[in-house]
């Protein structure tokens, strides 16, 4: 069954489904807004580090991972 067949079963059947079931498949969509809202705030701040120089060398990143409670 492809997606388009899934999503027209679930929209065909969902008026028929008990309340456990809809507040499953609400968690779960909501939970996925969630989780893309939080990667396109983490991928735009990252973006804006970038442009305002806000990053650092190799070297430097692996020195931190190697010493980290030194900055």
């Amino acid at each position: 069954m492809n997606v388009v067949e899934k999503r027209d079963f679930i929209h065909s059947h969902l008026h028929r489904a008990n309340e456990k079931t809809i507040n499953e498949l609400y968690e779960k969509l909501r939970n996925e807004e969630v989780l893309k809202a939080k990667l396109e705030s983490r991928a735009q701040k990252s973006e804006d580090d970038i442009q305002a120089g806000r990053v650092f060398l190799r070297e430097e990143l692996e020195q931190r991972i190697a010493n980290p409670g030194c900055k």
